[in-house]
């Protein structure tokens, strides 16, 4: 009496789960849909090059067992890509070198036990105009994945997933050999090379003046250009009454206001000649009178006045 109850409850399970188990796998439906495979966001490579050539090798000695045609985006499709968003030939006119871009080996293999291998092979040669190489970068990456062996190993899922992965590391370790091994031929959008230093020169054309002798190397002004602020203040230092002085023609750091004056033309003395107030005698030649200074400050004594006996 018990015993059917229990297999009316188990038959009732199973007839509620099983139809559940069906519509989830029902739902899943396989991916259809993959974005394309670009490397336009990706920084450009400029090349002094006159013009970029892409050779696919892999097409003329194709890997036994390659299943990287069925891939969303091919291998060696990617790597065409690839060389098309980041590799620019900006050679001036005068550039006559060749850039090649070839690609080695592009595939994935489907290895016994449900594995997938991938593995990408490239190398970029400069050629002069006579075709011989005189540069040149290569790259490789290889990638591994182990998809679930219950569904299908070969999906389009799991092509386009270990192409992704390769095209990752080809970009990354192609650019470094690029930078490293053809530094000389990179040049920038505007096709200036850029490894070149930057050389400077003077604003006017002319070699700098050396030096003069006694000037200090902080502050040295030329004899036939004296700035105007220090003419100006060496004309007030050498001015006395009555007369301006001409300014000089160097100003130093170690000129002074002593120096300046003695160089100034000599002027009407300030006190009168006790002999000759007005000048000098009529008819008398005389030479430039000295200037007359008053005596210094305790120079003159008063008699004494003590009486005498």
């Amino acid at each position: 009496m018990m015993l059917l109850p229990r297999m009316r409850l188990s038959h009732l399970v199973a007839a509620f789960v099983l139809p559940a188990a069906l519509a989830g796998c029902a739902g899943e439906k396989p991916q259809t849909h993959f974005a394309p495979l670009t490397y336009d966001y990706l920084g450009q490579i400029h090349l002094n090059v006159a013009t970029l050539d892409v050779v696919d090798n892999s097409v003329t000695n194709p890997e036994p067992g390659d299943i990287g045609y069925k891939s969303p985006s091919p291998p060696d499709h990617t790597l065409r890509q690839m060389a098309a968003d980041r590799l620019i030939a900006t050679g001036n006119t005068a550039a006559a070198a060749t850039a090649h871009f070839v690609i080695d080996k592009a595939f994935i293999l489907h290895q016994p036990g449900g594995t997938l291998d991938g593995q990408m092979n490239v190398h970029l040669d400069i050629l002069n105009p006579e075709g011989q190489r005189v540069a040149s970068a290569s790259a490789q990456a290889t990638q591994t994945l182990h998809p679930d062996p219950s569904q299908d190993v070969e999906s389009a899922a799991n092509l386009y997933e270990i192409t992704k992965d390769m095209m990752q590391t080809i970009n990354v370790e192609f650019e470094y050999q690029i930078r490293h091994s053809l530094n000389k031929w990179l040049v920038d959008a505007g096709g200036t090379p850029m490894n070149n230093a930057i050389q400077t020169q003077s604003l006017t054309g002319a070699a700098e003046a050396p030096p003069l002798a006694g000037a200090t190397s902080d502050n040295t002004t030329s004899l036939t250009e004296t700035p105007a602020s220090t003419t100006a203040a060496a004309t007030g230092m050498a001015t006395t009454t009555g007369s301006t002085a001409p300014p000089p023609a160097q100003a130093t750091g170690t000129a002074s206001t002593t120096a300046s004056t003695a160089a100034a033309t000599p002027t009407q003395e300030s006190e009168p000649n006790a002999i000759f107030p007005a000048g000098t005698d009529d008819g008398t030649a005389q030479s430039t009178p000295k200037k007359t200074l008053s005596p210094k400050a305790g120079f003159l004594k008063l008699p004494s006045t003590a009486k005498t006996q």
